[in-house]
This record gives C-alpha cells, sequence and structure tokens, in this order.
C-alpha cells in the first residue's frame, strides 16, 4: 500500500499542475510519458537482474528511496524539464514493482498466482483510492504542492518497514545473457499478455490518470472532485482485482474474463466526451475501473505461470516493460491528438484500442 501510495497521492493533481508549469497538453503528454519511460528501459534489466542475484527484498528497499527522490523532486520543479526528471525517478521506482510481484507470489503455491496477484493488485487499489482522494483533499487545503510533501512521508515510512519484510530466496538464476533473455522473450503467450498489458496501461495511462482530470477541470471539478474522480476509477478496479481470478474459474476462461474487461473499458472510455457533469463521468470511470480491475491481476498472473520459477524474474520483468512502453507512448501520443484534434479525440482513439484489444485477446489468449 505505500509502495503505490506515496506516488498516487500527487496523480489526482498532477496532470493540471504540469499543464500550469508547461502550459500545453503536449507537455503534460511529455512529462507524465516519462513515467513510463523510464518503467520501459529499466524494468527488463532489472528482471534479468532479480532472476541473477536471487534477491528480491534490495529492490523493494531502492524503490522507496526513489520514490522520496522523485517526491522532493517535484516539490522544487519549476519547468518542464525538471518535472521530467522527477517523474522518470518516479518511473524508475515503478520499475521495482517487477520485484515486488515475484516475491509476493513466492509465499503461494505455483496453482495459486492468479490469487495472490488478485490480492496484491487489491491491496494496491486501495491504498490508491485512499491516498487519490487524500492527495486532492491535501491539494484543495493546502495547496498544490502539499501532496508531493505527502509522498515524501509515505516513503520515507515505507522505507522502515521494508527492513522487517521476509524474502525466500529461490535458486540462483543462469549467468546474465542476451540468449536467455531472448529464450524467455519469445514465448508466445508471454508476447501476447505483454501486447495486451500495453494496451491497457496506454489506455489507462492517456485517459485516467492522464487527460480525464484536465477534462474534468474543463466541466467544473475542483481539486478534491480530481481525487474523488481518480478513487472512483481505483475502487472499482480494486474490487474487480479482488474477484478476477475467481470469476474467471466460475467463466472456466481466463479469456472470456480478459475479452469482458476490455470490452467494459472501452465501453466506459468512447462516451466521456459527451459528459456534461461529474456525476455521469463518476459512473464511467466506475465501469472502466471494473473492465481494468478484471483484465490486469489475470495478465499478471499468465505473465509468470509459463516458465519455470527461476525464470520468473525475468518474465514479469519482460511483461513489465513491454506493458511500460504503453505507458509512455499513450500520454505522449494522446497529447499530441489532443493537441491538434482536440481533447474529445484522446479518449475515443483509447476507447477503440480498447476494444480492439478484446478481440485480439479473444483470439490469442
Amino acid at each position: 500500500m505505500l509502495f503505490w501510495g506515496s506516488t498516487y497521492i500527487f496523480m489526482p493533481i498532477l496532470p493540471p499542475y504540469v499543464q500550469m508549469i508547461g502550459g500545453s497538453l503536449q507537455a503534460v503528454g511529455l512529462v507524465m510519458g516519462a513515467y513510463g519511460l523510464a518503467q520501459l528501459l529499466f524494468r527488463i534489466p532489472l528482471g534479468v537482474w532479480v532472476d541473477y542475484l536471487g534477491r528480491r527484498k534490495p529492490f523493494l528497499f531502492l524503490g522507496f528511496v526513489l520514490d522520496g527522490v522523485a517526491a522532493l523532486g517535484l516539490i522544487f520543479s519549476n519547468s518542464t524539464a525538471t518535472l521530467f526528471l522527477s517523474l522518470f525517478a518516479t518511473g524508475m521506482a515503478a520499475s521495482m514493482w517487477v520485484a515486488f510481484t515475484v516475491l509476493f507470489a513466492s509465499y503461494f503455491p505455483l496453482g495459486q498466482v492468479g490469487l495472490a496477484m488478485g490480492l496484491i493488485i487489491f491491496s494496491t487499489r486501495f491504498s490508491q483510492a485512499l491516498t487519490n482522494y487524500a492527495g486532492g483533499v491535501i491539494a484543495e487545503n493546502w495547496g498544490w504542492k502539499g501532496p508531493f510533501y505527502a509522498g515524501a512521508a509515505l516513503s520515507l515510512l515505507g522505507l522502515l518497514l521494508t527492513i522487517g519484510i521476509p524474502e525466500r530466496r529461490p535458486e540462483k538464476g543462469p549467468p546474465l545473457s542476451f540468449k536467455n533473455f531472448l529464450l524467455v522473450g519469445r514465448n508466445p503467450k508471454l508476447l501476447a499478455v505483454s501486447a495486451l498489458g500495453l494496451l491497457l496501461q496506454f489506455t489507462i495511462c492517456s485517459t485516467t490518470t492522464g487527460f480525464t482530470p484536465i477534462y474534468a477541470q474543463r466541466i467544473g471539478a475542483s481539486k478534491e472532485e480530481l481525487g474523488i474522480l481518480l478513487s472512483a476509477f481505483m475502487i472499482s478496479t480494486m474490487l474487480a482485482s479482488l474477484l478476477s481470478g475467481n470469476y474467471a474459474r466460475r467463466l472456466h476462461s481466463e479469456r472470456s474474463a480478459i475479452f469482458i474487461g476490455f470490452f467494459l473499458v472501452g465501453g466506459a472510455l468512447l462516451p466521456i466526451p459527451l459528459a456534461s457533469r461529474l456525476g455521469t463521468l463518476y459512473a464511467l470511470h466506475v465501469v472502466n475501473g471494473i473492465g481494468a480491475g478484471l483484465v490486469f491481476p489475470l495478465l499478471l498472473g499468465l505473465a509468470i505461470q509459463t516458465v519455470p520459477g527461476e525464470q520468473q524474474g525475468t518474465a514479469m520483468g519482460f511483461f513489465q516493460s513491454i506493458y511500460a512502453i504503453g505507458m509512455g507512448l499513450g500520454p505522449f501520443i494522446s497529447g499530441i491528438v489532443g493537441a491538434h484534434l482536440g481533447l474529445p479525440s484522446v479518449f475515443i482513439l483509447s476507447g477503440i484500442l480498447s476494444l480492439a484489444a478484446a478481440f485480439f485477446s479473444w483470439k490469442k489468449i
């Protein structure tokens, strides 16, 4: 909860804050894209390094250090360049999620990996929902930089608690080599799952944590209401994540659950340009969150179920690095599209891609 809370406490106000300093939708897309760019660059080598060392806990420790550095950087940022560097540091911290998920999965039998991922995503979304709302309230009462100070404090607390985390160390992995990475990365099912993760993160980072807050401001949302908006998404994602594994078993098909999830995401994004009331936007965010919550835990579980235990860090690093392409490209491309075609085009683009992902999942999973 602290790992993601230290970042998401300032996410609701970050896009408008960046626009206030940078002055354009393209600046927002560039800065928000730094978060995904860092993960694209670091998650694959990090996963390989985790497997090689057979250690996960030190990477959690490093993640909290980087989160604290990023929060402090945002406090003192006064240009698009410094905001970009701060968000890049946040993305580096988020890359440590590779080690976090593999460590958490190690506490469960292999047959319960889907359940484990549902539990950790539930905790993640609970934290994100709580801190999103808190961040909006803090910004409303203490100004734009208040959530950045809160993020730094949460990072410090997480750093202290990491000391007591137990670790079950697996066998040391094979020697570091590009060949070993390719053996894992060319797995067809892993490639399909990674592509779906990319499309999911493209839509989330383009809309939910990207340009939806700006649209909400245009129809009258306050800073506190921006926090409520993102919390509505996180709460629904949290609950759907907890039920995702059981729902897939009832359908007797992870493919069916993923298809339904992507269909709900697309169906929620396409009508956003028609929403003129915050209540409507809240409702669409809930549907969007349910869809994302169904999809993401299943993709996480599938990413590591196809490889042996000593290669799970590499597989998770590959999966998370590929979906980080969507986190980086989503805001960047959407910023360009929005600047030239208008803000509504951002939601239309992501909605169409989500529906395409639904049909792709039906064919490939």
